[in-house]
């Protein structure tokens, strides 16, 4: 079935990227690739679930986080290092990927769980789970794009930048399945209004 969701998603978004400008070919392109990541991280997550002998819960607050972190953030990575690495490119792309990884993931659960989701899981996944996982991918490669500059800092910049990522969602996963479920609803959205308002400021002080 994650196959299938797979190909209806990725099909047409890769069909439309010849006939895309370069701005909105990577954006497409980086929606596709986190598509990509999402069902690389579902084999890595079923491989090592099978092999770990954990409960489903403990499971999900441990393993997944790594995993799929790291996964996301390669295509960004490699972005930053091999392509273009300002801000100003790095961040779009990187919540491209974050994006893309949502969107599969959601549509996995929704059909896996038909009978059961409604239009308020669909809202409160979408601000709650789906941000995160953008949000994760975008602090990778907002910082990437600083320590790629600090030879000296670039492993240990990039360890620390995953460490990040991997904690976030670690904390979100843990309190999602918690009596403190309402904190991991809140914790993406205040994040993001953090980015959100520091990106802006930055952009009120460019003389362009």
């Amino acid at each position: 079935m994650v196959y299938i969701i797979f190909f209806c998603f990725a099909i047409p978004l890769l069909l439309t990227l010849p006939l895309l400008e370069k701005n909105s070919r990577y954006l497409v392109g980086f929606l596709l690739l986190g598509a990509v990541t999402a069902l690389s991280a579902y084999e890595i997550n079923t491989i090592i679930f099978a092999l770990s002998g954990m409960e489903a819960r403990s499971f999900t607050e441990v393993i997944p986080p790594m995993t799929e972190e790291c996964v996301k953030a390669l295509p960004v990575l490699l972005f930053a290092l091999l392509v273009d690495d300002s801000r100003r490119r790095v961040l779009p792309v990187a919540m491209a990927a974050g994006v893309g990884f949502a969107v599969l993931e959601n549509t996995v659960l929704l059909v896996d769980n038909l009978g059961a989701v409604t239009l308020a899981w669909a809202v409160g996944r979408g601000f709650s789970a789906s941000l995160m996982h953008s949000l994760c991918t975008m602090i990778v490669g907002t910082g990437i794009t600083y320590v790629k500059k600090q030879r000296k800092l670039f492993y240990t910049g990039t360890f620390g930048l995953l460490s990040i990522a991997i904690t976030l969602h670690a904390m979100f996963n843990l309190l999602i399945q918690s009596d403190y479920d309402w904190i991991a609803m809140l914790m993406p959205l205040v994040l993001y209004g953090i980015i959100y308002l520091g990106y802006q400021k930055k952009q009120l002080k460019m003389p362009f």
